[in-house]
């Protein structure tokens, strides 16, 4: 590996510790929002589906936040694998499905007229959050983006042949059209 590759790792590590911190900041909102809700639980409309919502994200969190963080601690120690850029692409993809189970929460539970329309801020910043999170989310496809073009370029050629490569589809047709 190079003296740039490494310090192009020593960034992407960063940002993944970045990315952690702020996941763990958000588990904390959750933890406080569950404390809310528990306290208004006589005044919402169905707080159990608000605890399995604040409990699902915060599982999704957790894992995520300690997946960054394993990465991260097997890129200082062991470089750069396939399967962190398979994990960190993973993580990405569930941050956009689960962008949908926020738009359900929000139309089931917030848009609409409310017992207690004092308790609308506490679900609106409950789903704000989770969706802020899960969009943050997104910027890990960017580091798995990144390794992969570290780990192609510091792999040693495998032995394949040009015709023996897996191309994707776009690769396929131009690498075709262009003969």
């Amino acid at each position: 590996m190079t003296l740039a590759s490494e310090s192009s790792v020593d960034e992407l590590i960063a940002r993944l510790a970045e990315r952690r911190a702020d996941i763990q900041s958000t588990l904390e909102m959750l933890q406080g929002y569950q404390e809310n809700v528990n306290t208004a639980a006589h005044e919402l409309e169905n707080p159990q589906a608000v605890r399995e919502y604040l409990s699902f994200f915060t599982t999704l969190f957790s894992d995520a936040a300690t997946q960054c963080a394993n990465i991260a601690a097997e890129l200082t120690t062991e470089g750069i694998k396939a399967d962190h850029i398979i994990a960190l692409k993973k993580l990405s993809g569930l941050g956009a499905r689960e962008q949908q189970r926020c738009l359900q929460f929000r139309d089931k539970w917030i848009n609409k007229p409310l017992p207690h329309e004092a308790l609308r801020p506490l679900l609106n910043d409950i789903s704000i959050t989770t969706r802020d999170q899960l969009t943050a989310l997104k910027d890990v496809f960017a580091i798995a983006s990144r390794l992969a073009a570290l780990y192609q370029g510091s792999s040693p050629a495998d032995g394949k042949k040009e015709e023996e490569r897996t191309f994707d589809r776009r690769s396929l047709f131009t690498r075709f059209l262009k003969r």
